[in-house]
């Protein structure tokens, strides 16, 4: 597998593409998770359109726990994925989202960026505004 992460517009872009093994997206979030710390973002966009593969059940746990643990309270993770992906990224996002993490799929990178970075627009304003 090959990933691409790009921080911009107070969110980090991450990009999979090929197979998937879960100790390489393991590797990835963890990168993700440092440029998050770093920033003080709350906001992953993640585009698993170009992945090959798909997931067992035990992974789909684990995967579900790698997105949870040590992610910043309030964050938002927008996921893209192409139609014959909706089952996996449908049970992730439930399983994610029963511990406090508001993931929302997409199947189009257009709405899923704008969905994204609209909420950090928002945040930023906010911001701006109370001080």
């Amino acid at each position: 597998m090959s990933y691409f992460i790009v921080p911009a517009d107070d969110c980090v872009f991450l990009t999979c593409e090929g197979d998937l093994p879960l100790p390489e997206m393991t590797a990835a979030w963890r990168e993700v998770q440092t440029v998050l710390t770093e920033t003080g973002w709350k906001r992953v966009s993640v585009d698993v359109t170009a992945l090959r593969g798909t997931f067992e059940t035990g992974e789909l746990f684990d995967l579900a726990k790698l997105f949870w643990q040590d992610f910043p309270q309030f964050g938002r993770i927008a996921l893209v994925i192409r139609w014959d992906q909706t089952r996996f990224a449908k049970s992730l996002e439930m399983l994610v989202r029963t511990v406090g993490i508001y993931l929302s799929v997409f199947v189009s990178e257009e709405q899923a960026e704008a969905w994204i970075l609209q909420k950090a627009r928002h945040t930023r304003l906010v911001e701006e505004c109370a001080n």
